[in-house]
């Protein structure tokens, strides 16, 4: 059984939820609250054909500066849970750290691919996790690509016109017109394939590692601040730290100040959970010290618990490799973190997942939404269901 749907007998009255916190972290996303609550609204209702649960998303809201949430009002089986969502902004950062400029962005993406290959990552990384390896490389084939097919194409359609008797500069002009316009859509295309979204994320991440922005490192301290004060103006049953994708990198520094700043009750009630993961991304890289010390923090962590949740058919995480032990920290042995299979596989009919997999990036996006068939993993269950969080 899953997480979302694990059951305990009804007098295990300590593992029922009737007010639970969920703080969540999103991936390097420049899109904000609104988008990840109309999100959870519109997954959260068609889930619940599967759970038997009614889930009833309230409005969104601003608590602070860096946090928006929204009510979560659920019941199960006569069994009432009020969930507050928040909603963890480093979205502006995002924005400013997001390079507009596609040729500005290749051109740094490039220099950033070539320090990374210099400090021996990427040669852990293609011998180790053959789906991120292939996703690293993507982007760049793809590009190289398009270029070398846009000129082939507009070097023969000039050869053509000039074959057919076009003058000689009408024919050069025809050609770079032919290399113009499938290059223009191959670009386009590339918006809808990911490729550029790809490369900002390894750009930042390669910076991050060789030295950690100020303004995340200070946001992480502030969501941390906030969290503290937070749990201790209104308890709750449960709380939960979830990081998705590059918010997983995000979710582990929360969490390791989390561990100093709150007491051990509060840690037992807390966990949390990594969504697709990509940490070794950060973590293989030599200079990214403080880093690999927040994870160390989290190997020795006894009272907070630490869920890893991945697909091995998401090739934009790693799924099949303890994110300690990657990084030179011994984890597997202690069962940190705990590690779940996400099988979108068996979530969807053959036709439309064979379709999902078209997509990097709408497969990487689906531990967030809803499935087509009942499943073991179920986000909002989770997220607003009657029961802590438990391992598969």
């Amino acid at each position: 059984m899953s997480a979302a749907l694990q059951e305990t007998p009804a007098q295990a009255a300590p593992g029922l939820v009737r007010r639970r916190k969920v703080y969540y972290v999103s991936g390097f996303d420049p899109r904000g609250a609104a988008f990840y609550h109309r999100l959870y609204r519109e997954e959260s209702a068609k889930q619940a054909v599967h759970h038997g649960g009614s889930v009833a998303v309230g409005s969104r809201s601003r608590l602070g500066e860096h946090v928006s949430a929204w009510n979560v009002d659920s019941e199960w089986d006569g069994h009432p849970v009020s969930t507050e969502y928040q909603f963890l902004h480093w979205d502006d950062l995002v924005r400013r750290h997001w390079e507009p400029s596609l040729p500005r962005l290749v051109w740094s993406t490039l220099a950033s691919y070539a320090r990374y290959i210099g400090c021996g990552a990427f040669g852990r990384l293609s011998k180790t996790f053959r789906g991120p390896f292939f996703s690293a490389l993507y982007p760049l084939v793809y590009l190289a690509l398009l270029l070398m097919l846009s000129l082939g194409i507009g070097i023969g359609a000039s050869a053509a016109l000039s074959a057919v008797g076009v003058p000689g500069w009408l024919a050069v002009a025809g050609g770079m017109a032919a290399g113009a316009v499938l290059f223009g859509g191959g670009v386009a295309l590339a918006n809808r394939l990911a490729v550029f979204w790809l490369l900002r994320i390894y750009r930042f991440v390669q910076a991050w590692g060789e030295r950690e922005p100020e303004d995340v490192r200070q946001r992480i301290e502030a969501f941390a601040d906030w969290i503290r004060r937070d749990l201790e103006a209104s308890p709750c049953d449960e709380a939960l730290v979830v990081g998705h994708s590059v918010g997983s990198i995000v979710g582990v520094s929360l969490a390791a100040r989390l561990a100093d700043a709150l007491m051990p009750a509060q840690r037992r009630g807390l966990t949390l959970v990594t969504l697709g993961q990509c940490i070794p991304l950060l973590s293989l890289m030599p200079s990214a010290t403080a880093f690999r010390r927040d994870l160390q923090c989290l190997s020795a962590e006894r009272e907070m618990q630490w869920l890893d949740m991945n697909a091995r058919a998401d090739s934009l995480c790693f799924s099949q490799a303890n994110p300690l032990d990657i990084s030179g920290i011994p984890g597997a042995a202690s069962g940190r973190p705990t590690a779940q299979v996400v099988r979108p596989f068996r979530m969807f009919g053959k036709q439309e997942y064979a379709r999902m997999k078209r997509s990097k990036q709408r497969l990487h996006f689906q531990y967030l939404m809803a499935s087509a068939l009942p499943n073991e993993y179920d986000y909002f269950r989770m997220t607003a269901g009657p029961r802590r969080i438990q391992p598969f």
